[in-house]
């Protein structure tokens, strides 16, 4: 399975999104944030694959026991070999944008 997070859906500030995002990894199964952006199906049932977008780059690792316990514990950020930026802004527009197309999509 592989779980596409951009961090451009939330105007949470980075120490929000550490605490959020650890939690997540905890449980990383049957939880929903704004941030996730899509879920595929890769046919790998017994790895979980992410892809973590913020600041105009793209973070991708699988998630192995280890990793997991890092991520649990500091979030997404512990991966990073970048400072990401500490406010976001814009999340709200673009909420509303996408609001816009599913109520205009066809047979609605």
């Amino acid at each position: 399975m592989k779980i596409i997070m951009d961090r451009g859906y939330c105007d949470a500030a980075l120490t929000f999104c550490a605490r959020c995002s650890a939690a997540f990894f905890q449980k990383p199964l049957g939880t929903d944030r704004p941030c996730i952006v899509d879920i595929i199906d890769d046919g790998k049932e017994d790895m979980l694959h992410f892809e973590v977008r913020t600041d105009g780059r793209v973070l991708e690792f699988d998630l192995t026991e280890d990793l997991q316990e890092g991520l649990a514990m500091e979030g997404w950020e512990f991966l990073a070999n970048f400072d990401p930026a500490l406010f976001r802004h814009g999340a709200a527009d673009r909420w509303r944008e996408l609001a816009k197309l599913e109520h205009n999509a066809p047979g609605k």
